[in-house]
């Protein structure tokens, strides 16, 4: 199911702003061992956006979960990518709470859960977005597959849809269920 521009915008946004603030911390704090009191403060401010676009990035996320989520679920499609990219997300949380509120003893162990989950995302999120696994339904004569559905909220292309079953679309890959049965009653 695709995303409107501003769902887009704002999970590309904040992905990209916890991405790269993340990998940008990590590598002054970890890598460079920045002690230096002006590299020190550039750490300490890429770790608060880190956390601030966390924060908005888990509101974005969760705002496709009503809809992109459920119906790629009900719709089996892009499966092994949604649950992966799901999945990373709630262990980066998770680890994220540990890191904050945890005992000494086991912020090595989340640091590094933390990195090796935040570093798959870079590569799982572009993945998912992109990359579309082959449709079960195969474009007519040429075995490629067929273009990747899109949702409408437009109950007009539901009821047209159901009226001219020739055009060979099927309502569910375009109408919500709720278009579907506006459409159908009226």
């Amino acid at each position: 199911m695709r995303l409107g521009f501003w769902q887009k915008f704002a999970i590309f946004s904040t992905a990209a702003a916890v991405g790269l603030s993340g990998l940008l911390w990590f590598v002054l704090h970890d890598v460079m061992s920045a002690e230096q009191d002006e590299m020190a403060d550039i750490a300490h401010m890429l770790l608060v956006l880190h956390g601030a676009s966390s924060y908005a990035l888990l509101v974005t996320v969760g705002s496709l979960l009503p809809v992109h989520v459920r119906t790629g679920w009900q719709r089996r499609r892009n499966l092994v990518t949604g649950l992966t990219v799901t999945g990373a997300i709630a262990i980066l949380g998770a680890t994220a709470l540990v890191l904050y509120y945890g005992s000494e003893e086991m912020h090595a162990p989340a640091k590094w859960l933390h990195l090796i989950f935040g570093f798959a995302c870079l590569a799982l999120f572009p993945a998912h977005a992109f990359l579309r696994e082959r449709s079960q339904h195969v474009a007519a004569g040429n075995g490629a597959s067929a273009a990747a559905p899109f949702l409408t909220q437009d109950p007009d292309f539901c009821e047209t849809v159901l009226k001219k079953k020739s055009l060979g679309v099927d309502p569910r890959d375009h109408c919500s269920n709720h278009n579907l049965a506006e459409a159908r009653d009226g």
